[in-house]
């Protein structure tokens, strides 16, 4: 009877221990604040962001971060923006190689959802915390070079005319 209780408290107290330590590599990377590169392997020739609004109901409203470099290390792949609280994915223009935009678009808020199945509640997605502490004309470019991730901060984003786009086509 002893023996078995003992093996009982083992069998339950074990795993315990092993579990307690599984998650301490997983929250490592939301608690690290990603370092910033100072002498990026480019250099910024322009880099703005302009607010735009649809002229149609429900067509929204969102803002575009422009970015132009030259002096680009041929072997630099710029990949995302972080813009206000957001992971932008940094798009290349095929006729002008050096420019990248970010598109936000402003959603309304999503909605959670609430169950008593835990299955309908998985489909929430966690909130990410953000990497950077970022004024609203700051952008952080992430970007791969030398085999390796990269971040670069830049300040001070001039702002251009917001677009109000039409309502319509005219040509239609």
């Amino acid at each position: 009877m002893m023996k078995n209780l003992k093996l009982l408290i083992i069998l339950l107290v074990v795993p315990l221990f092993l579990f307690s330590f599984s998650n301490c590599g997983g929250t490592q990377e939301v608690q690290e604040k990603k370092s910033l590169t100072q002498n990026p392997p480019f250099k910024i020739a322009e880099a703005y962001y302009q607010n735009w609004v649809a002229g149609v109901k429900d067509g929204g409203s969102g803002t575009n971060v422009h970015i132009t470099f030259n002096e680009m290390n041929s072997d630099v792949i710029i990949q995302n923006i972080y813009f206000r609280n957001q992971i932008l994915e940094a798009k290349g223009n095929i006729n002008e190689p050096s420019k990248y935009v970010g598109y936000l678009k402003n959603d309304a808020q999503r909605d959670v959802i609430m169950d008593a199945d835990p299955m309908k509640e998985a489909q929430n997605t966690p909130t990410k915390t953000f990497p950077f502490e970022l004024e609203n004309n700051q952008v952080v470019v992430e970007y791969w070079f030398g085999g390796k991730k990269n971040y670069y901060k830049i300040s001070n984003l001039s702002q251009k005319e917001m677009i109000p786009y039409p309502q319509a086509n005219p040509h239609e």
